[in-house]
């Protein structure tokens, strides 16, 4: 398990780690006394960060420059324990530390308290989302192990970590010179009642990442023998065997495993596989798969959208600016990736919060939203780390690197900031509330939205429901993507970017005739997941119906109500959303039909049935 140990310059990291690696037997034959001689040659007393720190200027100077890691073992469990420098100067080499690390102690002298880096560094721990963090007050015996010395330092502390929205799991008063509350909790601190440093790190929960964990197999690449297709690549997460059903992203497509091949084949074939192995195996149907893809099991899919919204840390002597295109590496997959916003921008120096910021600069970190072309596969870094981590190239260069985060977490479009752009407005209250709406009309406001590629049914299905909502004396009306794009939306053309602003126009119409007391009925192609996510959440949950209309690409083209699809055969440059340019089919629709296999009736009869109870 990695842990970073973190903390202001001269609090005491390096001889907390020292003093572990030394309590711990971890230390190699004859270290200790090698480097107690030097401390007598040295005429200087001795210390146990001497036994941590490797470069000369960091002898020299007594402080911690690079990032050192060391390895023990205790109890059972084995740690990968990192010492980062507290210098403001190698911030940037302290950020490299910890955003390898599951876990963080961080240090705080018992005299000096609370200073800048610590609060720097808890802030910098939490953008690059460690989760579990322990605050060890060190030094105790200049402090005359005083408890109250102990208290002020966790009372003001505590209430700063909040604010970033860090528990921590506990307080610590140590003394590593002393060796008090390292191993087993001291008496000298007869009135702390919590865990030493070592039974904390016993319960120190490890993330889940044995095969109890979501499948992931970044494919790294494809082998073809005598009539076998071999998929290759790392188990990044979980568990496979022969016979399991799999699912190929960003296709979505599914198949079950055939068999797990081996090199140089054997007589007994292997039947499952863990994580950190790197297999081959055969799928019982040739499915198109290609370096970049992810293999995972249906139950627990990872995440596909053609943004990423990140932190980003940035090394790059040219600033990161937006608007420009990067090459991005995730696993095995990589994209060219454009900055599609910036929300706001972190100096690793002064800690200084920016936002309108235009770019990143070097040993900066950003909130950022990444757009591709194509969709990039990928998890939350919290829940599948090695999925959930990039790097990025400007040039041939390494740049960057990025944790993505949760998309309610951080996802910001350029409309969603906190502010609109126009100046000198402000919102007005409305004289009427769609409870008084509701009581005059005789139903609830509520929100179809029909999402499917050209040819799919949405007009069809929209007019037919219109229809029986109308019969029933329910007020309704249809927005239709055609219909925007000859008025509103007519400075539009089909680019993705133009398609995901159709798409909020849509979203924005539809929340206002919602407020109006309307059952309202949107048919838009909208493309794109985080779009449709946007429109669920302008609208409401509750008032949100996402239906997905979709059928074989061979009926799509034999409708063809626009001739879009014959001018695609016929060579045209016209972009087809599900056919040549991205169509993200919903994850989790509410409804969803293939429009081959079921008539318009039978269609309008389940959404009907759905919106009425809602409404009612």
């Amino acid at each position: 398990m990695p842990l970073v140990v973190v903390g202001h310059v001269d609090h005491g990291k390096s001889t907390l780690v020292g003093r572990l690696l030394s309590d711990t037997g971890s230390l190699q034959d004859g270290r200790l006394e090698k480097v107690r001689r030097i401390c007598e040659e040295q005429r200087k007393p001795f210390e146990y960060a001497f036994l941590l720190d490797a470069l000369e200027a960091e002898q020299l100077q007594g402080v911690t420059i690079d990032v050192t890691e060391a390895r023990f073992h205790w109890r059972g469990r084995d740690y990968i324990i990192i010492d980062a420098p507290g210098h403001k100067e190698f911030m940037k080499n302290m950020i490299t530390g910890a955003a390898h690390a599951d876990a963080a102690l961080l240090v705080i002298d018992a005299r000096e308290g609370v200073q800048e880096q610590s609060r720097r560094h808890a802030y910098l721990l939490s953008f690059l989302g460690v989760r579990y963090v322990a605050v060890i007050v060190s030094k105790m015996d200049l402090a005359a192990y005083a408890e109250d010395a102990f208290v002020r330092i966790r009372d003001e502390y505590e209430a700063f970590l909040a604010s970033l929205g860090i528990r921590p799991a506990a307080f610590i008063p140590i003394s590593a010179k002393d060796g008090e509350n390292i191993t087993e909790r001291s008496r000298r601190v007869a009135w702390y009642r919590g865990p030493s440093v070592l039974e904390l790190l016993e319960h120190v929960p490890v993330p889940e990442r044995e095969t109890s964990a979501a499948l992931r197999i970044p494919i790294q690449d494809v082998y073809k023998f005598d009539d076998r297709r071999i998929l290759a690549g790392r188990i990044e997460s979980g568990r496979v065997g022969a016979g399991d059903e799999v699912q190929v992203w960003p296709a979505g497509h599914r198949a079950r495993v055939r068999s797990l091949e081996s090199w140089p084949e054997t007589s007994h074939p292997v039947a499952a596989a863990e994580t950190k192995a790197t297999v081959g195996l055969t799928l019982d149907y040739p499915l198109f798969v290609q370096r970049g893809d992810v293999l995972a099991k249906p139950d627990l899919p990872p995440r596909t959208s053609n943004f990423l919204a990140a932190n980003v840390f940035w090394i790059g002597h040219v600033p990161l600016t937006l608007g420009r295109t990067y090459r991005l590496k995730l696993a095995t997959l990589e994209r060219d990736a454009e900055v599609f916003s910036i929300t706001r921008v972190i100096s690793a120096v002064s800690l200084t919060v920016e936002h309108g910021k235009t770019g990143i600069g070097q040993n900066e970190a950003g909130e950022v939203v990444l757009r591709s072309a194509r969709p990039f596969v990928f998890d939350v870094a919290a829940d599948v780390p090695t999925t959930g981590r990039f790097v990025v190239l400007d040039g041939y260069d390494i740049a960057g690197g990025g944790v993505i985060q949760n998309a309610e977490e951080l996802y910001r479009r350029p409309y969603r900031h906190g502010l609109p752009k126009s100046a000198n407005i402000s919102p007005v209250s409305e004289a009427l509330t769609p409870v008084d709406r509701a009581l005059l009309f005789g139903h609830k406001s509520h929100v179809v939205w029909l999402t499917g590629a050209p040819g799919a049914g949405k007009t069809t299905v929209a007019r037919y429901l219109e229809r029986r909502l109308f019969d029933q004396h329910i007020k309704t009306f249809v927005i239709d993507g055609e219909g925007l794009r000859f008025g509103l939306s007519a400075d539009l053309g089909f680019t993705e970017r133009e398609r995901a602003e159709q798409t909020r126009r849509a979203a924005e119409v539809a929340r206002l005739f919602q407020l109006a007391g309307l059952v309202v009925i949107v048919g838009v192609v909208s493309p794109f997941d985080d779009d449709r996510e946007y429109a669920r959440t302008l609208v409401g949950e509750q008032d949100f119906t996402l239906v997905h209309l979709h059928a074989p690409t061979e009926v799509l083209k034999e409708r063809d109500p626009h001739g879009l699809y014959s001018r695609v055969d016929q060579g045209d440059a016209v972009a087809v959303p599900g056919l040549n340019s991205p169509y993200e089919p919903p994850p989790h629709p509410d409804l969803a039909f293939d429009t081959s296999a079921t008539s318009v009736g039978p269609i309008v009869d389940q959404i009907l049935e759905r919106v009425v109870q809602r409404i009612s």
